[in-house]
């Protein structure tokens, strides 16, 4: 069975369905909580409260988890260079992958925590965010709680003493660079953040920062995953790699997601005046629909619903909201042509349905 995304090359269907990111939520939760349970109280409540676990006053609920993509490429990554498989009928042991996989889980919703802080974003998750529940502050600091907890989790697999600090650690001889290789990956996030904020990018200045702000997180996620699965130098080249074109591929597809998405996200892009890939892409091409986004970007009065239905309306009649999705389907067969020939075909089929699913969401 394949299924045909748009219209690139047929994929094969994955063989656990979206399964694969339901497995890697269920696997590194408990290692996730387990972390997050040791900051302090007021802290924990609102990283809890972020995650969707309890609500502002502490009490246990059933929120709107985020996709667990990165946790997920952390874990199939592993298996594809060897590890240890998870989510099967019968797990005997807990992989050595998953406190990396806790970490990158951490360090993006530490991005997400400052992320909703600077740009007063209202919510996240189908609930208000953080810095709306409790205030910028307390979002700010527990996002920085988060990073700091991300590289404790990855310290904790560098010596049998301090691994049983956390479920799922083990001591691992790749401990130290793995820390380097977040680290100079928080960096790129970070010097992303700052620079999505200018008013003078160009479209490929968005590209750069696409891969800071979301492409540099995955190829971490799936070099890790190939790091703690034992993988060999050339393969993890190639996974880190796989990672930094889907993450090209998953901004393309937030941001067409962000104009004309459901109803939590459509026109959110537009209504904050962000020049995302689309707007800039659309600018640069001096297209029909340039100067009414310029004449709307350039004012100081807020935009109204009216005003950011009829300005999706007009780049989408451009033709920019396909050229998101074929933009996007080329960073995904990219993609895809890094897989290294030595892995094992199942695990490459997981790995294209990681893609897949990146790629085909609310398409």
């Amino acid at each position: 069975m394949t299924v045909t995304l748009g219209n690139r090359s047929a994929i094969p269907a994955p063989r656990r369905g979206s399964g694969v990111f339901e497995r890697a939520r269920t696997v590194t939760e408990p290692a996730l909580r387990a972390a997050v349970d040791s900051l302090p109280p007021s802290t924990r409540r609102v990283v809890g409260y972020h995650f969707g676990w309890w609500d502002s006053k502490g009490n246990d609920r059933h929120g709107t988890p985020g996709k667990a993509l990165r946790p997920a490429l952390v874990l199939v990554a592993a298996e594809a260079v060897g590890g240890t498989p998870v989510g099967m009928a019968a797990v005997s042991a807990v992989p050595a992958a998953i406190p990396a996989a806790v970490a990158v889980e951490l360090v993006h919703n530490f991005s997400l925590l400052h992320d909703d802080a600077l740009d007063g974003d209202g919510m996240r998750r189908s609930q208000r965010s953080a810095s709306i529940e409790f205030g910028t502050s307390a979002a700010i600091l527990a996002g920085d709680a988060l990073l700091a907890l991300a590289f404790d989790v990855l310290a904790a697999t560098a010596h049998p003493a301090a691994a049983t600090a956390h479920p799922g650690a083990t001591a691992h001889p790749g401990a130290a660079t793995a820390a380097r290789m977040l680290g100079a990956t928080v960096a790129q996030l970070v010097e992303g953040q700052a620079d999505e904020r200018r008013a003078d990018v160009h479209l490929d200045d968005c590209f750069r920062i696409a891969h800071r702000r979301t492409g540099a997180l995955l190829e971490c996620s799936a070099g890790l995953g190939g790091l703690f699965g034992g993988g060999t130098p050339a393969q993890i080249a190639a996974l880190r790699g796989f990672g930094a074109e889907l993450g090209l591929a998953a901004q393309l597809t937030d941001d067409r997601l962000r104009i004309w998405g459901g109803a939590e996200t459509a026109h959110s892009d537009l209504r904050r005046r962000r020049r995302s890939l689309p707007v800039v892409a659309a600018l640069a091409a001096d297209s029909p629909s340039a100067e009414r986004v310029a004449e709307a970007y350039g004012a100081t009065a807020k935009l109204s619903d009216v005003d950011t239905s009829e300005l999706a309306a007009a780049l989408e009649a451009d033709g920019w909201r396909d050229w998101c999705g074929t933009e996007s389907d080329r960073h995904l067969r990219a993609a895809l042509d890094q897989l290294d020939p030595g892995i094992p075909a199942e695990w490459r089929h997981d790995l294209r349905a990681i893609a897949r699913l990146v790629g085909d969401r609310d398409r």
